[in-house]
């Protein structure tokens, strides 16, 4: 296997220098203490389609070892790539990678940190590029891959067992997306328009599965809990619109509580929608955590839908026009 370049040539690589450095900044912050909320993959992605974390989540690190590993590879993989193809296709294949294994792995789960999709991408490129492209010659040789595969199943035993948990979607859907990159920059030409077609379709599923389905497809067993925390927050800010969106996505999944009916209960009340609160609210009270305030919340819809359904020669009741009265939200949190 290609030594990388000594580091005294980092001029000549400023795409995988600067890459390089990002990344150690964004660790250096995360580890002083300072938030970095604004980097990673959470709601915000599903709720308001902030794609560019699947970028900045690929720089903060959680530990030396992390760090150490993915900016070593992203060295030595990185500068062939970026001597080769120079440095505007070098940093187009680098954020293809990472938003591609980023949208991915926060499909699937809660989302990771690190740049490992990248490392594991450039792996895949180069594995594929050095057996049809003489100018990748030896970039990557059998006990490095060894080496690649041994880590991929690895990780994926520690987090089965709970040991650690690894962002293994992001390690293979990367190492996928860099084998593709590397037919469509070296096989034939079915190969590449057919590996440009993969990619496509890689990347499309990646940003449905992270924004319009999400809640559908996810398997964190904490995503139904986002989902319902980012409706009640909504609540809470008197966003009565936004909350709507987000518990109707929360009851859809697979073990919605009652508290998210309830508080869908609530935010239709506050849009004046009183016969889909009523519903929210009777689904929620014959859920088996149901508690009375539901009750008593069914009843008050129930007795202002009823007076608002009298005749008009009727007096309305004293509840008529102010609509019943709204009971708090419950979080669950």
């Amino acid at each position: 296997m290609l030594a990388p370049p000594s580091l005294k040539n980092v001029s000549h690589y400023p795409v995988t220098a600067g890459v390089a450095a990002a990344a150690l900044m964004a660790t250096g912050m995360w580890w002083s203490g300072q938030s970095i909320d604004w980097f990673v993959m959470n709601q915000r992605v599903w709720a308001n389609f902030e794609l560019w974390r699947a970028l900045t989540c690929t720089l903060p690190h959680a530990n030396f070892f992390h760090l150490a590993f993915n900016l070593y590879w992203l060295w030595t993989f990185g500068t062939p790539v970026e001597r080769v193809y120079g440095h505007f296709r070098c940093a187009a294949i680098f954020l293809l990678l990472a938003s591609g294994s980023s949208l991915a792995e926060f499909a699937l789960s809660s989302g990771g940190v690190g740049l490992s999709g990248v490392g594991y991408g450039l792996w895949g490129m180069l594995w594929v590029l050095e057996k049809h492209d003489a100018r990748f010659a030896g970039a990557v040789d059998y006990r490095t891959s060894q080496m690649f595969v041994f880590w991929f199943v690895l990780c994926i035993v520690l987090t089965v067992a709970n040991v650690m948990p690894v962002a293994n979607t992001a390690h293979g859907v990367g190492a996928g997306m860099g084998a593709l990159l590397g037919l469509a920059a070296g096989g034939s030409n079915a190969a590449k328009w057919k590996s440009i077609v993969a990619l496509v379709a890689v990347l499309v599923l990646g940003l449905a599965g992270s924004t319009v389905f999400w809640s559908r497809v996810n398997l964190s067993p904490d995503a139904e809990s986002e989902v319902e925390w980012a409706g009640y927050q909504a609540l809470v800010q008197n966003h009565a619109a936004d909350a709507v969106k987000l518990l109707e996505k929360a009851t859809r999944m697979r073990r919605a509580p009652s508290r998210a009916w309830y508080n869908l209960g609530i935010a239709y009340g506050r849009l004046g929608r009183y016969d889909h609160a009523l519903a929210a609210y009777e689904h929620a009270a014959q859920m088996p955590d149901a508690d009375d305030k539901t009750q008593q919340a069914v009843k008050a819809v129930k007795e202002y839908l009823s007076l608002s359904s009298e005749p008009p020669s009727q007096p309305p009741g004293p509840s008529t026009n102010a609509g019943p009265i709204i009971p708090d939200p419950q979080t669950n949190q």
